[in-house]
């Protein structure tokens, strides 16, 4: 993970923003940082260091606390965390051999050796080991096509000095974040919302996105975000920005391949050999690497693959619960046990949740959809003194069977039209209500029914539903005590309504009260 910055201006008092704005993102790149400021028009540029630079480069430049900004209207800035070439060659903001290509740049291409063979036979030659440095050759062979042929996760950002052109782009997934705002006299861009909000110098809520929070959750299927003037480039989409004007395009969508006529011998194995593929990949690394472990489906398979691929016992990182009715301590054992892995394990304290929460809404900027991210909280502080990347399964339980809960049950009742069980099953289908919430209850048990809605449901009349709501959220201060309309109760004590009203607004409204917090 890594943090990148940049702002296209000719307003010296934006500019000098951005050595702040990169602090802001200490704790996504504590290993390094850099910065470059470039004449648009004549590609002239100045690179400068930053206080945690590596000793190397704070000998080659100048510090960014003496820049010159009067001749330049683009500075980037990066934060690094060093995974892949731990030297100097790993360095950002990164440039091609002739200077007028430049990227800053979060994330891993995994297929980057295999890239790199292929452009070295084309011709291009590489200075470091770095697969930022692939990411620009790609990009110099393939254009905005070099995108599908990426193997990983990326935010990134190139300034092309021949087109005069900033490349913007966006993994296909959405795993790593990009914001930007755009006004008249200036266009800026962030892995996180904090800088762009203290750039604006105002982070004003929109309020119309609590209640369609409260309703659909993280769905904002827009470059909308939940203040008002930052947008998020969406997943799998990149932006040309040109001249003050923005193009965005997408370049990636799922197939609809129709009836696969594949036998379940067939597709077993092909799932099989994608996932060995995929995490052989991702054990490409320059600093040890680690599992998160929590006796379910998809982690568990992760260790074994793992092990099978490193010959050896790994270190593995597990969150465990003293109540037995949530604790899977047992499965998590059976798996260390069977693998020789070394288990590292951490129980989340109750007393210590207001202190965490607010470290973790910091971080996370958005609202979370459930309570899932404060015991990886404590997973991903347990394994912070002792290693640096963490392979972790999200999403295949609940794809590949896992969690066999009571939905699951409920859903083939209605589907079979059993009125009888239905009857029978009355409080069964209360208390999922009451503890998953009205999204999760009619996405799961009335996907249809929920699809409809979801586009009928005017902005309009979820705001009037939810009139009392947003009277409980005020621009500056919120009122904590205020007590849910009953008719909201159920969906209201979920934790994600305390997420939004009660720590993610103030977070984002009071950002450098919390900027200098340690991680």
């Amino acid at each position: 993970m890594c943090g990148i910055n940049g702002i296209i201006t000719q307003n010296i008092s934006f500019k000098k923003q951005i050595q702040p704005l990169n602090e802001l993102l200490s704790h996504r790149g504590p290993d390094d940082e850099g910065y470059v400021f470039i004449n648009t028009k004549t590609n002239e540029f100045r690179i400068y260091s930053g206080k945690v630079s590596i000793p190397s480069i704070r000998e080659k430049y100048e510090d960014i606390l003496n820049a010159d900004y009067n001749n330049y209207d683009l500075v980037l800035g990066h934060r690094r965390l060093s995974i892949i070439d731990l030297t100097e060659g790993g360095h950002g903001p990164m440039c091609d051999n002739t200077r007028k290509i430049w990227i800053v740049y979060n994330g891993e291409i995994y297929n980057y050796i295999e890239l790199r063979d292929e452009l070295r036979s084309l011709g291009y030659c590489f200075r470091t080991e770095s697969d930022t440095e692939v990411i620009i050759n790609a990009y110099l062979h393939w254009g905005e096509g070099c995108l599908n042929r990426f193997n990983g996760m990326w935010a990134f950002a190139i300034w092309d000095g021949n087109k005069k052109s900033l490349f913007l782009a966006r993994d296909r997934f959405g795993v790593k974040p990009l914001y930007y705002i755009s006004h008249s006299d200036l266009f800026a861009f962030s892995s996180e919302i904090k800088p762009l909000a203290k750039l604006a110098g105002k982070a004003e809520l929109d309020e119309s996105k609590i209640p369609f929070f409260l309703l659909y959750g993280n769905r904002l299927d827009t470059t909308e975000t939940y203040l008002k003037e930052i947008n998020s480039l969406q997943p799998a989409a990149y932006m040309i920005y040109k001249d003050g004007e923005m193009k965005t395009c997408r370049y990636y969508d799922i197939k609809n391949t129709g009836n696969n006529h594949k036998s379940e011998n067939e597709l077993c194995k092909e799932l099989d050999e994608l996932l060995y593929d995929s995490i052989k990949l991702r054990f490409r690394s320059d600093v040890p690497v680690g599992t998160c472990l929590s006796g379910g489906f998809d982690s568990t398979s992760i260790v074994s693959i793992s092990t099978e691929i490193k010959k050896q016992g790994i270190k593995t990182f597990s969150a465990i619960w003293s109540d037995k009715a949530s604790d899977e301590s047992r499965y998590i054992d059976i798996v260390n046990n069977k693998f020789n892995c070394c288990a590292n394990k951490i129980e989340p304290k109750a007393e210590e949740f207001e202190k965490v929460f607010e470290h973790l809404n910091f971080s996370q900027e958005i609202p979370s959809e459930g309570p899932g991210l404060y015991p990886q909280w404590y997973v991903m502080s347990k394994a912070k003194g002792e290693i640096k990347v963490l392979l972790d399964g999200q999403g295949g339980d609940e794809v590949f069977g896992g969690y066999f809960s009571t939905h699951a049950y409920l859903r083939s009742i209605i589907k079979d039209r059993n009125m009888k069980g239905l009857l029978e099953n009355y409080k069964q289908f209360s208390s999922y209500l009451n503890k998953s919430g009205l999204h999760s209850f009619s996405n799961w048990l009335f996907p249809k029914f929920y699809g409809k809605i979801l586009r009928k449901f005017s902005k309009q009349k979820y705001n009037i539903l939810n009139k009392e709501i947003i009277k409980l959220v005020e621009k500056d201060t919120l009122n904590f005590d205020a007590v849910p309309p009953k008719k909201f109760k159920n969906y209201l004590n979920n934790l994600s309504y305390h997420f939004i009203t009660h720590m993610t607004i103030p977070t984002l409204l009071h950002y450098e009260d919390r900027s200098s917090m340690a991680f």
